[in-house]
């Protein structure tokens, strides 16, 4: 990874830019789970509310017809009437006392009498509501009797669906005598649920489709609350219309969208006549569009904020690429200087080592003429003679520098390079180095081998390697090698090393030791430029590769121990094919 970044300042770019668009994808979502989280917890409040408002609406519904028409059949003496029988008695003293419900803003729709046998004594329908008193019967009488307390549920005699009361009538011994149901319309929900919640929209879903609004009946009350309840519910129901089709009822709650509008919409309510039984749902309709707006609006919030940062980050790398690039350039410059003058110092240390045995030839030679002089035994042969040798350290010196400077002119194209004559001419150059400082050369590169490069790079990179060997080696006593060898993989990839008996780099050296100004020699004596220049020069080769390893090797028949330098390139033919 390190590697794959470091090739390319536009990888860097590209993968702080991912980052920090994974880092914006990771908490926004996270932050939208967490909104999704709390919407779906405010939705099952919602629908805990509706069903609890329902339910309390329904038990205070039915606690109030209860004790109010109970009071009232105590008072008119229902019970007695019943017995007798006296229908028209029972009507007389009921009909004024049902007609007054509407003023008490519950839209009564229907009231049944009925005596102990089960026979239908009184009944109260708006007469715009076809009905046949004859076909109706206690819906719930014998567990009326049974149990003695009131019930109540949703019920289909009189209307499609009715919330029905039954409570029973007792006589002075608390015997039931007989039952009062009383219808209310559906429509009373509709409107005591919106006292609760703003903006809520209400159905009743029944024998698979919405119950409509029979507009065709009225009450007899002077009040306009019964019309009123009509009007919400038919309202609603329009509403409910416009989407009937998308709701899945197996599910509690759905999110249903219409325009630029949000309904969270809740079938969880179920309505169940007096037996239990399931006979439509209710349907309650929540706008939330205010809440998805809000976490919308935070997930807007989370982009501009990743749009700022982006183009904050933007500034600091193209700032910050910049100086960097200014950093590197100048501190390339002063790499490749201090490395020239180095190279140069080196260069000039060794010329000036190999010309010491020369120009001390050419000073006896010059001390042997003047004395041979002095003597008078100077002739033209012994004077030929010494001319010839003094010629021969010449042309020996001026072989030296040619080499030297052909070694610093590497060319401007790459070439094929050889790699036998390359090591060879590298031992040659640095012989009396070597042999000063009591070092062994054992060189097992005994066949060419090919590849681009340019001139001189592996008389370079030879040269580096053995001076860097020789100055580890000075430090060891006893016999001082330097062991040379090449093997090729399937005849593509050549590998050469260079082994000494130097006792190794150290550990922590290892990884680092071709990076600059790093050296295992006091600050003093290296620079720790040579084994980077190595590094440097591999990077021109084909596919060439270079590192260090610590290991044992033979060599005369005893194993010795120390670094090894690995140099691997791309083999190529003479012919460059």
């Amino acid at each position: 990874m390190k590697k794959f970044l470091e090739a390319s300042k536009n990888r860097i770019v590209i993968v702080t830019y991912v980052l920090l668009f994974c880092m914006f994808c990771f908490f926004s979502l996270m932050d939208l789970h967490k909104r999704t989280s709390d919407y779906a917890y405010f939705a099952n409040k919602i629908n805990t509310f509706i069903k609890n408002a329902h339910d309390s609406e329904s038990e205070y519904l039915c606690s109030r017809l209860v004790n109010y028409v109970s009071a009232i059949a105590k008072e008119k003496h229902f019970a007695e009437l019943l017995k007798a029988g006296d229908a028209k008695a029972l009507q007389k003293v009921a009909e004024p006392v049902f007609n007054d419900f509407g003023k008490r803003y519950v839209p009564v729709i229907s009231v049944l009498i009925f005596d102990g046998a089960g026979n239908l004594k009184y009944h109260m329908v708006p007469q715009l509501i076809t009905h046949a008193p004859e076909t109706y019967r206690p819906s719930v009488g014998k567990e009326v009797f049974a149990t003695k307390n009131y019930s109540y549920g949703y019920e289909t005699n009189i209307v499609p669906l009715y919330f029905c009361t039954v409570l029973p009538v007792r006589d002075a011994s608390s015997n039931v005598v007989g039952t009062i149901e009383i219808g209310v319309d559906v429509s009373f929900f509709h409107y005591n649920l919106k006292w609760f919640l703003k903006d809520v929209r209400t159905a009743i879903f029944s024998k698979g489709k919405l119950l409509e609004v029979d507009r065709g009946y009225k009450t007899d009350s002077a009040e306009y609350v019964f019309d009123y309840y009509k009007r919400l519910k038919a309202n609603d129901a329009a509403f409910f219309n416009q989407f009937k089709d998308k709701i899945d009822f197996r599910r509690t709650k759905n999110d249903i969208q219409i325009g630029d509008k949000y309904y969270l919409v809740s079938t969880s309510q179920v309505l169940k006549d007096n037996g239990g039984r399931e006979v439509g749902k209710y349907l309650v309709a929540y706008d939330m569009t205010e809440l998805r707006s809000r976490h919308w609006g935070y997930f807007y919030a989370w982009l501009l904020f990743f749009a700022i940062t982006a183009c904050i980050m933007l500034c600091i790398n193209l700032v910050g690429f910049r100086k960097y690039e200014h950093i590197i350039t100048d501190q390339s410059k002063m790499l490749a200087q201090r490395s020239k003058q180095c190279a140069l110092g080196e260069m000039l240390g060794h010329i000036g080592h190999q010309w010491r045995q020369p120009l001390y030839n050419l000073s006896l030679i010059v001390q042997n003429i003047g004395l041979q002089n002095q003597f008078g035994k100077l002739d033209d042969a012994l004077l030929s003679k010494q001319i010839i040798q003094a010629n021969q350290n010449i042309e020996y010196m001026s072989n030296i520098i040619d080499d030297w400077r052909s070694l610093l002119m590497s060319g401007s194209s790459r070439t094929i390079i050889e790699l036998q004559s390359s090591v060879e001419r590298a031992i040659a150059m640095v012989a009396p180095v070597m042999e000063q400082s009591r070092v062994t050369i054992e060189n097992r590169i005994t066949r060419p081998a090919y590849t681009m490069g340019f001139v001189n790079d592996l008389v370079q990179l030879t040269i580096n390697v053995l001076l860097n060997a020789r100055d580890q080696l000075s430090l060891v006593d006893g016999d001082r090698f330097i062991l040379l060898s090449c093997s090729e993989e399937a005849g593509e990839v050549v590998t050469v090393t260079f082994q000494d008996n130097g006792g190794g780099i150290p550990d922590h050296l290892l990884k680092r030791i071709f990076e600059p100004y790093v050296t295992t020699k006091d600050k003093a004596d290296g620079t720790g430029l040579g084994l980077y220049l190595c590094h440097q020069i591999v990077e021109n080769l084909d596919q060439g590769k270079v590192w260090a390893e610590n290991r044992s090797f033979e060599l005369h028949g005893e194993t010795r121990y120390g670094a090894c330098i690995c140099l691997q390139f791309a083999r190529t033919t003479e012919g460059g094919k």
